[in-house]
């Protein structure tokens, strides 16, 4: 009898601790020390700032796969209100970390983004991004002390036109 109820005590025991663990993963409690692999843009990026810091520059640039460097195809955006209308394209994209994504669905251009924030006027702290293509983008972060470079897969919709559109638009304002 006694050893019925020690075994039963066990077994309780043991749903429980699971029930609790369960429900502080689902919680996104401890995310933390349980990183999940769905994040979102505004994650990874615009929340690392605060509300002493200012957007300094954004570097865009358009790199084909077959003529690695021209300087045409590079605009600086200076002025924290454009920089913050182009971050408004990608406020709302969520993201999931892979290891690595297919190389063969890359388009024959990319974009990269070179993003520099003023922290509190002490030093600048800054990010770099790579759209591959509308599935793909890979994120660069100085503020990381590990896994500063990310792989990441785009699982909702995504533009890319709309981003070469405004891209065109920069680069003729700035001519």
């Amino acid at each position: 009898m006694i050893k019925r109820i020690k075994i039963i005590m066990g077994i309780v025991t043991i749903i429980v601790v699971v029930a609790i663990a369960v429900r502080m993963y689902t919680s996104g409690q401890y995310a933390m020390y349980i990183p999940s692999k769905h994040t979102t843009f505004r994650a990874e990026v615009t929340d690392y700032m605060t509300m002493l810091d200012t957007l300094d520059r954004l570097t865009i640039r358009k790199v084909s796969n077959h003529e690695p460097y021209n300087e045409d195809d590079e605009v600086t955006i200076t002025d924290s209100k454009e920089i913050r209308d182009m971050l408004k394209l990608l406020k709302d994209v969520e993201l999931k970390r892979v290891r690595e994504f297919d190389i063969s669905e890359r388009d024959p251009y990319y974009y990269e983004w070179r993003l520099t924030i003023n922290k509190e006027g002490r030093f600048t702290d800054g990010f770099g991004l790579t759209f591959y293509n509308e599935k793909s983008i890979s994120i660069y972060s100085e503020a990381k002390t590990r896994d500063k470079f990310e792989d990441y897969e785009i699982t909702n919709e995504f533009n890319l036109n709309e981003m070469e559109r405004l891209f065109e638009k920069l680069k003729e304002e700035q001519t």
